[in-house]
């Protein structure tokens, strides 16, 4: 009898967890448990000795000898990700997770394969039977259709395809842009430095908004030298706002015919937060004439409007409006606190969005003054409720804040008494909460356990 109460509760419990785990909701998809345990398979190629195959010209039958039937594995580490859309019936796979020699494209009818093979991905691929041709150029394995590489059907590709358990972090291969025609590269994951969009698609977007073609918008460094960024009219990024900035950008080597381009996986590939070709990188431009505020009551000097347009937590105490202290002797926001005002890190107040924001922003702008021993973090929120996080760090002069992984209080800040303007940078950043009205669109948080006594003006969007 106590061996069947025993059974009953473990597959109640059992139940229990199966209920609490499908009420978890999560954007973050998480890989399925497919394969329990390591497959049971001999690797006998290599990508390398695949691609080796192929002599040019028509695509060439992978086996080990002629009319041969033995069963052929490579193993490699998947790059791509389709979930964006701007990838789309292939996955790529390089030999190494970190400086690989050999990279190469499978040609597939299977879609959303970022619920199975995501980034990082090791897995077994049994290539025997299949062709190894160049599609415009790019190695590619995949069935023969004529004198081209074609998909391979669904079905072929799942029983042919086994994954490890083995998942890792790709270090992508840094590269300059004029590394781009290095065949050893292609079809591997590449990161360039240094490189941002040119002055003639500032204000443009990653695609065309009013169509699904797909589009080439040029890479380029300091010294001239630019390549092809391929977007796909069908990728879920394509009316984000081109960055602004210099920076870094990863992608997957490509080639079209005798242009070499690159695909980015999403707009997480591209950071460029830093200032231009040619910029000093002084201070920010300051806001236009034309700049809305933020949230209402945002210049502090109609406090009734400012209080009325928080969310039902309101403002902590410790945060007033100072008259004749803001710029210009206007009024400003002072947050003045001790060691012992918080016990955590605290919102300070969290502003909802107001009618007759910009649809299309790329900054926004304060006025600060005043010292702290810790620092600030911002909140931009976007319409489905996550938010941007910006951390202000060290601070004592003008700057230009970029958003970051985390909230973070890390730093000081002391501007020896003089305004400084803050610019968050939002250049690339989309889905912020300019529409819905009532809901939140900017926070400002502070650090536990410390001192601060600042101020702050004139929050403007555009």
């Amino acid at each position: 009898m106590r061996k069947f109460q025993n059974i009953k509760i473990l597959s109640f419990l059992f139940l229990i967890g199966l209920i609490a785990t499908s009420c978890v909701h999560d954007d973050d998809y998480s890989v399925p448990d497919i394969n329990m345990e390591e497959p049971n398979v001999t690797v006998n190629t290599d990508i390398a000795t695949v691609k080796g195959m192929y002599r040019g010209f028509e695509p060439v039958r992978i086996e080990s000898g002629d009319g041969s039937n033995r069963e052929m594995y490579l193993e490699g580490y998947v790059i791509s990700d389709d979930e964006s859309g701007n990838i789309f019936k292939q996955l790529f796979i390089q030999n190494a997770p970190e400086n690989p020699s050999a990279g190469v494209v499978i040609s597939t009818q299977a879609t959303d394969m970022y619920t199975k093979y995501g980034p990082g991905q090791k897995i077994y691929f049994r290539v025997d039977g299949l062709y190894i041709g160049e599609y415009a150029g790019l190695p590619t394995i995949g069935i023969r259709q004529g004198t081209d590489v074609g998909r391979i059907e669904i079905d072929d590709f799942e029983s042919r395809i086994l994954r490890s358990t083995t998942k890792t972090e790709i270090v992508p291969t840094t590269i300059t842009l004029g590394s781009v025609n290095d065949e050893s590269k292609l079809a591997t994951l590449v990161k360039f430095e240094g490189v941002q969009f040119p002055d003639n698609l500032l204000g443009q977007y990653y695609g065309n908004l009013g169509n699904t073609f797909s589009v080439n918008r040029k890479i380029e460094d300091c010294d001239g030298r630019s390549v092809i960024l391929r977007n796909s009219g069908y990728a879920d990024f394509k009316n984000y706002p081109l960055p602004t900035g210099n920076g870094s950008l990863t992608a997957i080597l490509s080639v079209f015919g005798n242009d070499a381009q690159l695909m980015i996986r999403d707009p997480r590939d591209v950071q460029m937060n830093e200032p231009r070709c040619g910029d000093d990188g002084g201070d920010p431009e300051p806001p236009s004439t034309d700049a809305t505020l933020v949230f209402a009551g945002a210049d502090f000097e109609d406090w009734n409007a400012f209080i009325g347009g928080l969310n039902q937590f309101g403002i902590k105490s410790y945060a007033t409006q100072s008259l004749g202290t803001g710029v210009d002797n206007t009024a400003s926001l002072n947050i003045a606190t001790t060691p012992t005002t918080t016990d955590g890190n605290d919102y300070v107040f969290t502003a909802n969005a107001i009618a007759g924001l910009p649809n299309q922003y790329s900054k926004i702008t304060f006025y600060m003054k005043g010292s702290s021993s810790k620092s600030v973090s911002l909140n931009v929120y976007k319409t489905d409720g996550e938010y941007y996080k910006f951390n202000l760090g060290d601070l004592s002069s003008s700057a230009t804040i970029v958003s970051a992984e985390n909230n973070q209080y890390n730093g000081t800040i002391n501007t020896g008494g003089n305004w400084v303007q803050v610019t968050l940078d939002l250049g690339g950043l989309p889905g912020v909460n300019v529409t819905a009205v009532g809901q939140n669109i900017f926070a400002l948080k502070i650090g536990k356990n410390a001192d601060y006594d600042l101020h702050f003006d004139n929050f403007t969007i555009e």
